[in-house]
């Protein structure tokens, strides 16, 4: 297997806006733009944001909520005054997609939709999703769920211009590439894989995320980049785990796949508390991949 460097395999890094999720959706965009990041995922939280000041309440995620209402008294975002990124992707509600009984899928449906709907006024063209989950069913009837749900979805996204990148799971149902092809297969163009290294370093590929890559193949349409010891979900910066970068790059080239890789990597922002040096810390993680990638070999004593 031909092994690449990080630099090697990626053109050009994506990051995910919540790496100053303490900024505003304008500031965040300009600060990132204004540092060098032309590729970024419109995160769930500043995505909140956005629904919040166009006074789309009963679509907004419980997940970031309270920050998205005090956010709400602000003026809509005018697009056409951002900066000229290019959102590779964003990425969608989190509560809506867990749901306490398979009962509450119409009202979750109604939100996830209204996302869509947004991502075509926002000129994105990826929205990464999760599977749905419910509490006490089983793998197959959490299939039978996930089908019909994403068979809704997907003709919405249809209508939209818009893809549904389903994201693996760190446990249970929607860990295995299977699950997520299985969608894929009935669904397709209209959904595809986001594929979550950390997720998938947790359980189901612990030691070999690379298999996750190498099954999936070309439906991947979407990535969230980040490392992690096996025993959590981390987020940390690619190399500081115990994920193998090399097999992974490798597989991620085989497969074709050419976008920026997009960072979401929380633990890293946690380490720098303050959003103002938190650009230039992530530049210098950027700038010390080739060393966290590649260590030297010990020299013998």
């Amino acid at each position: 297997m031909t092994v690449f460097s990080l630099r090697e395999v990626v053109r050009e890094w994506s990051v995910w806006t919540s790496w100053l999720v303490e900024y505003s959706f304008e500031e965040a965009l300009e600060c990132l733009w204004s540092s060098g990041f032309a590729h970024l995922e419109l995160s769930a939280e500043h995505f909140n944001e956005y629904l919040a000041r166009l006074g789309a309440s009963p679509y907004l995620d419980g997940a970031s909520r309270a920050r998205a209402e005090a956010m709400a008294g602000r003026a809509p975002v005018e697009l056409s005054s951002q900066p000229p990124v290019e959102f590779v992707h964003a990425h969608g509600p989190f509560k809506p997609f867990e749901l306490e009984s398979a009962g509450g899928l119409e009202q979750s449906l109604k939100v996830v939709e209204e996302w869509v709907r947004r991502c075509r006024d926002l000129g994105i063209a990826v929205l990464v999703c999760h599977p749905f989950t419910a509490k006490g069913l089983s793998w197959e009837d959490l299939e039978c769920l996930n089908l019909a749900a994403y068979r809704r979805l997907a003709r919405v996204a249809e209508d939209c211009g818009v893809m549904l990148a389903v994201e693996n799971m760190g446990r249970g149902y929607g860990s295995l590439a299977s699950h997520l092809l299985r969608l894929v297969e009935e669904l397709s163009p209209s959904v595809a894989v986001c594929v979550d290294t950390g997720h998938a370093n947790i359980e189901a590929y612990r030691g070999a995320v690379h298999r996750l890559v190498e099954e999936v193949g070309k439906a991947i349409a979407a990535t969230h980049v980040s490392d992690n010891d096996g025993s959590g979900d981390q987020h940390l910066f690619p190399g500081k785990g115990t994920i193998r970068w090399g097999e992974v790059l490798a597989a991620l080239e085989a497969v074709g796949y050419r976008k920026p890789l997009n960072l979401e990597i929380p633990g890293e922002a946690r380490l720098c508390p303050d959003p103002g040096a938190r650009v230039d810390y992530l530049k210098r993680l950027i700038a010390s991949a080739g060393e966290l990638l590649n260590p030297p070999n010990p020299q013998p004593s």
